[in-house]
């Protein structure tokens, strides 16, 4: 005798599975045989089979997802009918009902009273519930990309960089710290964005990128460079970690801080630094920088050019061997108590000869190490020479 084939109703209300179905008013529009313990009828509100906190997520998701889009994990705690509550992990889906419109599915392996060594579901599905509370709630920006064409790492480091820009992928997890960080407006889901969004592809991201795969997939303090959503540029870094299995990357994830102000700091600073550096340079006397045990710690280019020493050869030596410093002036106390100092010098240059100038000393201010800067000048090149060596020797 031919059997007869079962009916869709049938194959769905004998699914050795939890599954149950709801519509858009959270009310129960099918389910299998396996969920009539606790959900004994259709037509039934969601709200009499779960409890409040999982009732406030099925309403999240049934705002927020769409069909097609991928399932989502969910730990729900179920009532059965003497009030027992018993928690079932599974997927929540949208599925199409046969006159067109979405319903919210969700599907488990069983219905919740299986013995222990079956609920390894529920325990992982419970482990993973607490990490991502703890990881959400974390002040610490946190981020995962997942490829779901994972990214051959056999092949040489250039076209390991092309395959993580190229290859699709999407954002797994980002923390809500994360979120504020990028500015997202309030509502907008950062794991519905795209990656290249805020992580472009551009020349300091291919070197991040290789940073991590020259580091052996684990990098801390990695600099990139992130677009917040308004598309301000952010100089991030980076603590990184890498999901590898069979030779493919297939998950990279890490925390992250923002470190704009400190690099426009750092960069403005070394601006300044320039600066200073080409302005020591370009004047025409000879300028040292000494400490308060004499020994020259800086020179301008002019030092070698009008007194015909090696900079190189001279810093760390004493400057008392060139001019002497020691000598007091008329009116003044010695040169390591004043505030300013001017005089006429003999200076001693590279070949031995005495060179005549008018010394300029004064410490740097707000130097706590105590260093000073002397200015010698040929004698004869300025209008007040005179006057100097009047008013300082």
């Amino acid at each position: 005798m031919k059997e007869r084939p079962m009916q869709p109703e049938s194959l769905l209300a004998t699914a050795p599975v939890f599954l149950l179905a709801v519509d858009d008013d959270l009310r129960v529009i099918c389910r299998s045989d396996a969920a009539r313990s606790i959900v004994p009828d259709n037509g039934c509100l969601l709200s009499e089979v779960v409890d409040a906190a999982s009732l406030k997520t099925f309403a999240a998701f049934q705002r927020s997802l769409s069909p097609g889009d991928a399932p989502a994990h969910l730990l729900a705690t179920f009532v059965d009918a003497s009030g027992h509550p018993r928690k079932i992990a599974g997927l929540l889906d949208r599925a199409a009902s046969p006159d067109g419109a979405s319903l919210l599915r969700f599907t488990a392996s069983h219905a919740g009273n299986c013995n222990t060594g079956d609920r390894r579901l529920e325990s992982l599905t419970l482990a993973e519930e607490m990490l991502r509370g703890f990881a959400q709630t974390s002040s610490e920006a946190m981020w995962c990309i997942e490829f779901s064409e994972p990214v051959d790492i056999s092949q040489r480091n250039s076209e390991i960089v092309r395959q993580v820009f190229e290859n699709d992928c999407h954002w797994l997890f980002c923390n809500e710290a994360l979120t504020r960080l990028y500015g997202l407006p309030e509502g907008l889901d950062i794991e519905r964005q795209p990656v290249s969004l805020y992580f472009p592809r551009i020349p300091e991201n291919e070197a991040f990128i290789l940073q991590i795969i020259q580091s052996g997939f684990a990098v801390d303090n990695a600099p990139s460079t992130d677009y917040r959503h308004d598309g301000s540029v952010r100089h991030m870094e980076n603590n990184v970690r890498c999901g590898i299995a069979d030779g493919f990357l297939f998950r990279i994830f890490g925390t992250l801080r923002d470190v704009t102000s400190i690099r426009q700091t750092h960069t403005r600073l070394k601006n300044e630094v320039e600066k200073m550096r080409d302005i020591f340079a370009a004047l025409p006397d000879a300028i040292m920088v000494i400490d308060r045990d004499r020994r020259l710690v800086a020179v301008n280019d002019a030092f070698e050019t009008l007194l015909g020493w090696n900079s190189e050869d001279f810093l760390g030596r004493d400057a008392q061997s060139i001019i002497n410093l020691e000598q007091s002036l008329p009116g003044s106390r010695c040169w390591r108590g004043c505030r300013r100092q001017c005089w006429r010098a003999l200076v001693r240059m590279e070949s031995n000869a005495l060179l005549p100038c008018e010394a300029r000393i004064a410490p740097l201010e707000g130097d706590a190490s105590g260093h000073f800067v002397l200015s010698l000048r040929p004698a004869g090149l300025s209008e007040d020479a005179d006057a100097i060596g009047r008013n300082g020797s």
